[in-house]
């Protein structure tokens, strides 16, 4: 009896002890995390400085992003050990944008930005985010490591950035299969990256050539922080009270490493007219395969009471992109880049819920490709 009584103490001795040293490196892992998670953040801010980037404030209405470099213990455990066992092979999608300056910190749109900040970064370490910005960067408590920050007044006009400018910097910056433009006020999901999944794993099979995916929006009225922050909280509003734009809209844009950007005309992003230009160009005049991605991909625009349904544009350059058409002379392929003259859908089957993708049989005319 006494010998059981001693194994048992024995045994649970053994078991506090090993309970301890877990404890003892976890908490040690935990802080070398934090510390190594200090020094990434201090090499960012070095390359930064460098680049005579960082402390090149000079609206300090965008300081908006107050994340704090620490705030997600486990966020910076899963970066820091995703950035050991190599970081770009887990991305399969180099993901740009823009955001406008001169607002307010506590205008609308400034809350529309900080939502999409917060919001893009659920995605990662799948994308790489890459946030063009004409003069302002955010401070010294801004969650730098998470997106990488890049100047773009040596690529633009009037301070608005060229497409194909930002696509060839992702491009040189990162290795992914995907490379992607969303606009700033759009709000995205989980299923952005099923939806790429899914096209990777047939793009052996099926997608061998250049290919460019893209969508329409939902548009959903007064987005909170609080909606953002919510689990499956972007899918809830835009099931709600949500609205789908219309055909000619094309907030983002998707495609892979071959897509010939180089031959795309200086259009800059957010003025009017290149963003169906692009896509009926891709399609009747490249042979680029176009996927409509509407079914399957949420991206919600944040609808504000004084920005209404549209993007600002500087009335300096309201009708560059329709100036540069006309000036050289390119076909009009407007009503061929609607979302809906996509010859390809992406879809969700009934039964499984899995996605899957159909060819359109039922073009409308006007998507004909007329020379």
């Amino acid at each position: 009896m006494k010998l059981i009584q001693h194994r048992l103490i024995f045994i649970i001795v053994c078991i506090y002890a090993l309970v301890a040293l877990y404890v003892e490196v976890k908490y040690t892992q935990e802080i070398r995390v934090i510390i190594e998670c200090d020094q990434i953040f201090k090499e960012r801010k070095e390359i930064l400085i460098k680049q005579q980037l960082y402390n090149n404030v000079i609206d300090t209405s965008m300081l908006l992003f107050q994340t704090g470099i620490n705030s997600d213990r486990n966020s910076d455990l899963t970066l820091v050990k995703n950035l050991k066992n190599g970081f770009k092979n887990l991305s399969i999608l180099t993901l740009i944008t823009t955001f406008e300056t001169g607002h307010d910190k506590n205008s609308e749109k400034a809350s529309v930005y900080n939502n999409t900040w917060h919001n893009w970064q659920i995605l990662r370490p799948r994308v790489r985010l890459l946030l063009f910005t004409r003069n302002t960067l955010p401070n010294d408590n801004a969650d730098v490591i998470y997106w990488n920050l890049f100047p773009i007044f040596h690529y633009s006009v009037s301070g608005v950035p060229t497409v194909k400018a930002m696509f060839k910097q992702a491009e040189e910056l990162y290795n992914t299969h995907w490379y992607g433009y969303c606009n700033g006020d759009i709000l995205l999901t989980e299923d952005i990256l099923e939806t790429l999944e899914y096209l990777s794993s047939i793009s052996d099979t099926f997608l061998k050539t250049n290919f460019l995916v893209i969508g329409r929006r939902i548009n959903v009225l007064n987005v909170t922080s609080g909606e953002v922050r919510k689990i499956n909280g972007i899918k809830e509003i835009a099931r709600s009270r949500g609205s789908l734009y219309d055909i000619d809209a094309v907030d983002y844009f998707i495609t892979n490493r071959f897509f010939p950007w180089e031959k795309m005309p200086e259009f800059l992003i957010g003025v009017s007219r290149y963003n169906n230009w692009i896509v009926g160009h891709a399609r009747c005049d490249l042979g680029i395969i176009v996927i409509d991605a509407t079914e399957t991909l949420t991206a919600v625009y944040q609808i504000t009471m004084s920005g209404g349904y549209k993007q600002e544009v500087p009335n300096s350059i309201e009708n560059y992109n329709s100036k540069l058409i006309r000036r050289y002379k390119l076909p009009k392929r407007f009503l061929q880049g609607r979302t809906t003259c996509a010859e390809w859908k992406t879809f969700r089957t009934l039964t499984t819920g899995r996605i899957e993708l159909a060819k359109r049989d039922d073009l409308h005319k006007e998507c004909a490709c007329m020379k």
